[in-house]
């Protein structure tokens, strides 16, 4: 039966007592005790009054129908969890079991038993729940005085209960012991390949597997719920989703990936499954659970998916290097490195996962290389007894040199796996930043007595072994020194270039094993001098969750009018899910002198203008210096006010309601669907906070309005949000979407960024003289500076990459030409798409001749006058060139140089340059200065310090940045 059948059988229950009661009443009026006419009078009005109440009593039945607590809300918004049950504001996983509780007068159904049970829905396992009476179960009595208990629906004998033979009617499927057991194995790991994919079946129809592409993930399991971290290489579109699948193909679990700049820059997918299900952590336990990143819906259930088995790993709390290893011809296999270095010893620890294709299937020997760009290093070969078809896992132990180890801390030593019998199979990648979401933090103190406001601090690694550190101090603090400390000791000093707001951000290079060992065992300090104060804090580690869906965490600052004692500050993350739901992890320097403080958000924008309600929710309340939860009660206009600033967050005191600390809420990312859609209003612009689904498509087919940046946005309508110059944002069918800015192809040599601009252009010097600061006016509110290209957009398509419009500096008009597509010497047939985005068709690669014409030099000529033998390559004296290493091929920025028959190799230093206009000239890498007289001031050119993402199959663009990153230096952002 359904929940509302049950409401309707309580009904009929209270309808029925009600009747009871009228009948009474009818009869109490007898005919027997009165005269003739009075009781004829008296029937008549009985009868009108009874009549009367059955009318009531219907219209309150029809009344109640909607309200009855166990039918679902309407107007509350639905859950895109599938893996759970939702009942009123009440949340249940998946095989829980409960008796419902009315509310008064009814109270808690004993003899009704509700479960959240998997329901089959195409590809998707959802909660549904089922409610059923347990009272025709129950056991016959074989006694007369039979009992009913509180809390119990069925009876039972005097004597069981005294003997206590009655234990309950629990299950047994799950017990607190299997929770407990899930703590010992919290550590996992997945190789995501084409040939992974391959393995995940479904009777229910699969989704497409990729058939390019490589990537890794991290698993952590910690209070229930699964922190995951995700990277992929540069032949994958960035992933769109996360699902995680059973070994059928059943999608138990899809989240939707959001971007935020820690993500952006790391190239990292990062989330939590919460609240896991303990069917689902039965099967990550059991190694019977999944993993697949989807780049595209294909329909409404195929996905073009990349997937494996998430399986055991050992060492993942202590890794502190990874390798994603790219296959070099067989495409559908791949691999993966967890990586520990002890920085005093220079022993590397190496725990490799792999798969493709070998001849044998026993006693197969694999190599592995470790070595720098020059090309020395270590290798180590080991026997695997077995091969399997998915993944194989082997361990290997060496020692580096001090050159590896200097290598390893600017991100270009390397791993080459292969099979010394099978040459088609070779895996190769570099040495990077641990897979796993790392993000450190601290609340920077005074370390004197003073009761001033601090600060905070959050650093995380780079895939290029840097670090990017990020600083936010409060107002009154003027900064004169930053260092990064461990214990009292110095490790590095570094710059503070303030940004705006007292905050900087920059990045600090050439950070070895030794740093990355302090930062992982939360042994590093920041420490400022500033002319207030000394700040200091330690960097702790957080785990990626959805409070740091934010790109930064807000500094709370302590209220001065209280006591010293019960002043604090501290930190809080804060993020908005997909679920609407605001999640918060806050820090407190120091726990005050109070019993309780409690959470609060409070809309300022009553403060503000006159006449509007001050509106205030609680969120918790709490005792510890650190708390975090999730608060799921907010409407869309109040979202809304987070994500325009117009709130504050605030510790306060419970027991006499004094401020403690406080923060305004910036930079809060909220999903569009939490926001509120547009209605018709003749008066003024109103908000729909919770519309019904038909009302909701109407107003959003009718009116097609966005709210967006605390505006309303027109449908067709695109702007550029407020915190994001390169993107672009539209309006179409009351959703706002934004996309990041596409730039086109150049082919000018040396291209520079305008200011204003996110692309580079081709512009000549004296031409741009002539009109600074003129442009031309496109696509609503967005202006390009004369001389500058980019792409149309489109609403509701987004960007036309196959047309580039430019705006002539001579005339300050637009002008738009599509690619034109060369004519192909292969038939039409023949010719396909080298990119899912490409404008152009063409034709197929052709095989290259191996035979190579090599000149023949004579080797006795130019050893004897000092020349060098360099990998069975000879080079003259004096001669300096690029070392070539396959399969990336040559390394522009690693020269190497013959001096007197020795050979030498290292990474090309950049000088210093003091100009104000600095290009990057095509095959070169290190920047040089424009003509500076001539440039204008307006013009700058910028660099990317990160690796370029380019769509080889090879880590070979790594080597395409310039040398901008030097041991131990400091580069601002």
């Amino acid at each position: 039966m359904k929940p509302v059948q049950y409401c309707r059988l309580a009904m009929v229950l209270v309808w029925a007592l009600l009747g009871i009661t009228l009948f009474v009443e009818l009869s109490s009026a007898a005919p027997g005790s009165q005269d003739p006419s009075q009781a004829s009078n008296n029937g008549n009005d009985n009868t009108r009054r009874g009549m009367r109440a059955l009318r009531e009593m219907r219209n309150l039945r029809r009344s109640h129908r909607s309200k009855f607590p166990l039918k679902a809300e309407e107007s509350r918004r639905k859950s895109k969890r599938t893996s759970e049950c939702r009942l009123g504001k009440t949340v249940h996983e998946i095989g829980d079991t409960w008796n419902p509780d009315l509310g008064e007068p009814f109270g808690t159904m004993y003899c009704i038993e509700c479960a959240c049970e998997q329901v089959q829905k195409k590809r998707r396992i959802v909660g549904r729940i089922r409610c059923k009476n347990v009272k025709n179960d129950c056991p016959k009595v074989d006694c007369a005085d039979a009992i009913s208990l509180p809390g119990q629906c069925c009876k039972m004998c005097p004597e069981v209960y005294r003997n206590g033979t009655d234990k309950g009617n629990s299950d047994g499927l799950y017990s607190e012991d299997d929770d407990k057991s899930d703590v010992n194995n919290k550590e996992y790991a997945a190789l995501l390949t084409p040939r992974s994919s391959t393995m995940i079946k479904s009777s229910t129809g699969l989704g497409e597997p990729m058939q390019a592409g490589l990537a890794a993930g991290r698993f952590m399991f910690l209070h229930k719920s699964l922190h995951y971290s995700f990277v992929y290489n540069d032949d994958m579109p960035r992933p769109k989703y996360v699902q995680f699948v059973d070994s059928e193909g059943n999608v138990v679990e899809e989240q939707e990936v959001t971007i935020n700049n820690y993500q952006q820059e790391t190239r990292k997918i990062c989330g939590v499954w919460r609240k896991m299900p303990r069917v689902y952590r039965k099967l990550l336990k059991e190694e019977k659970l999944h993993a697949a990143l989807v780049t595209e819906k294909v329909g409404s259930d195929n996905d073009r998916f990349l997937g494996g088995r998430v399986a055991k790993q050992k060492y993942v709390s202590s890794e502190m290097y990874s390798s994603l290893l790219e296959p070099s011809s067989q495409v559908e296999s791949g691999g993966m490195a967890v990586i520990t270095v002890s920085p005093s010893t220079g022993s590397i620890y190496l725990n490799l996962v792999f798969n493709g294709d070998f001849d044998e299937e026993r006693d197969i020997a694999i190599a592995v290389r470790i070595a720098d760009a020059s090309g020395s290093g270590v290798e180590e070969t080991v026997t695997i007894p077995k091969i399997s078809y998915d993944t194989n896992s082997i361990e290997v132990r060496s020692i580096l040199e001090l050159e590896q180890l200097q290598s390893l801390s600017r991100g270009t030593l390397f791993i080459v796996v292969y099979s010394p019998k099978n040459p088609d199979f070779k895996l190769i990648g570099f040495i990077q930043a641990r897979t796993t979401c790392d993000i450190f933090d601290t609340v920077l103190e005074p370390e004197d007595s003073q009761a001033v406001p601090g600060g905070l601090a959050w650093v995380y690694p780079l895939p290029d072994g840097s670090w990017s550190y990020n600083v936010q101090l409060a107002p009154e603090h003027q900064p004169q020194s930053v260092k990064i400390e461990t214990g009292r000791k110095v490790l590095e000093d570094l710059q503070f270039k303030t940004l705006g707001s007292n905050m900087t951000r920059q990045i600090v290079s050439g950070m070895g094993p030794r740093h990355y060992q302090l930062l992982y065992e939360e042994n590093i300090y920041l420490s400022i001098v500033t002319d207030k104060s000394n700040l200091r804090g330690r960097l702790t580690y957080r785990i990626f969750g959805d409070s740091q869906l934010s790109d930064a965490p807000m500094m709370l600052e302590p209220n001065s009018n209280v006591a010293t004692d019960l002043r604090t500050q501290g930190l809080i993350w804060m993020g908005v899910d997909h679920d609407c739901g605001l999640n918060y992890q806050l820090t407190l320097s120091q726990r005050p002198q109070s019993d309780l403080m409690r959470l609060e958000i409070m809309e300022t924008l009553g403060l503000q203008i006159k006449g509007l309600p001050v509106k205030s929710y609680v969120l918790d309340n709490f005792e510890a210096s650190e708390h975090e939860g999730i608060y799921n009660d907010f409407s869309k206009i109040t979202f809304a006010h987070l994500k325009a600033g117009d709130a504050m967050f605030k510790v306060v005191r419970v027991n006499d309601s004094s401020l403690l600390a406080s923060s305004v809420i910036k930079n809060v990312r909220v999903p569009t669907s939490c926001l509120p859609t547009a209605v018709e209003n003749t008066n003024s612009p109103d908000y729909s906070l919770d519309p019904s689904p038909a009302e909701d498509e109407f107003s959003t087919v009718a009116n097609g309005k966005c709210f967006y940046d605390g505006k309303m946005r027109d449908e067709y309508s695109q702007w550029t949000p407020v915190n994001d110059t390169c993107s672009i944002c539209n309006c179409y069918k009351g959703q706002a979407k934004c996309e990041a800015v596409m730039c086109p192809a150049l082919g000018c040599a040396n291209p520079v960024l305008l200011t204003g601009e996110c692309c580079r252009s081709c512009l000549s010097t004296e031409r741009s003289n002539t009109n600074r600061g003129q442009g031309c006016n496109v696509e609503g509110d967005r202006f390009h500076p004369a001389g500058s290209s980019w792409h149309p957009y489109m609403p509701p398509n987004g960007f036309m990459i196959c047309t580039t419009c430019s705006c002539r500096s001579d005339t300050l008009t637009v002008e738009c030409t599509r690619q034109k597509c060369p004519v192909l010497d292969c038939a039409p047939e023949d010719a396909v798409y080298p990119q899912p985005l490409s404008c152009c068709k063409s034709c197929p690669p052709k095989k290259e001749s191996t035979n190579r014409d090599i000149a023949v030099q004579p080797r006795s000529e130019i050893l004897n006058a000092g020349g060098c033998k360099f990998r069975d390559e000879l080079h003259e004296n004096g001669t300096e060139w690029n070392h070539r290493i396959e399969p990336f091929g040559y390394i522009p920025c690693v020269t190497c140089f013959c001096s007197n028959g020795k050979t030498n190799c290292g990474r090309k230093k950049c000088p210093l340059l003091t100009c104000p206009v600095k290009e990057l000239l095509q095959g070169q890498c290190c920047e040089t200065c424009a003509s500076s007289s001539e440039s204008p001031s307006g013009i700058i050119s910028r660099t990317s310090p990160y690796p370029s993402k380019s769509a080889s199959s090879t880590p070979q663009s790594r080597y395409k940045k310039p040398s901008k990153h030097r041991t131990k230096t400091v580069h601002s952002q």
